[in-house]
């Protein structure tokens, strides 16, 4: 017989919303930070290049032109990468699908609470349980891709996982003392 609880599925769930979660707010503030920086080097590049090119048309010296040249080259450069990766969007994308799996996240840890304080039968607890699922379900259908090596530090933040297998202690770091594996009633 599989002996998985009720409470133990809401505990691994709740366990993988936490590292999607922490993937997409690392996601989102790795874009975003991408972003800032190429718009200062943007900014600094046109700066230079415009410096330069009024060098050139009041002195009309050619290592001013070259200056302008190359830094205009490179702002136009960094501008396409900027319009082709489009990290702002994608920083706001991500933080946008982290803030709902906060709430999802949330909403775990209520049923869990509610559970072990027998706010709930175990039939009402299966039904939001469920309704947890489907919302779930559908951040994840909406969600922008996260790419690996951000889910792998996620993970890595808890030494010894990997996506499939959550220990209770893991899944404990997120919850109150109370809600840890060792308080929680096995409800079936």
């Amino acid at each position: 017989m599989f002996g998985l609880t009720l409470v133990d599925h809401l505990r691994l769930t709740f366990g993988h919303v936490i590292y999607a979660h922490r993937a997409h707010s690392e996601l989102a503030s790795r874009h975003a930070r991408w972003n800032r920086w190429l718009l200062a080097a943007e900014a600094i590049l046109i700066f230079v290049a415009a410096m330069a090119a009024i060098a050139v048309a009041s002195g009309g010296q050619v290592p001013y032109g070259i200056v302008a040249a190359l830094t205009a080259s490179a702002a136009a450069i960094i501008l396409v990468l900027r319009l082709a990766f489009d990290f702002e969007r994608s920083a706001l994308a991500h933080r946008a699908c982290g803030a709902r799996l906060w709430h999802i996240r949330e909403q775990y840890r209520a049923v869990l609470s509610d559970l072990k304080d027998d706010m709930l039968t175990v039939e009402a607890a299966r039904q939001r349980r469920d309704a947890l699922m489907a919302a779930l379900h559908a951040i994840y259908e909406d969600a922008p891709p996260a790419d690996r090596a951000v889910y792998e530090a996620a993970r890595n933040a808890l030494p010894g996982t990997d996506d499939t297998d959550l220990t209770d202690e893991e899944v404990d770091r997120f919850l109150p003392g109370s809600l840890q594996k060792g308080g929680t009633a096995g409800a079936g």
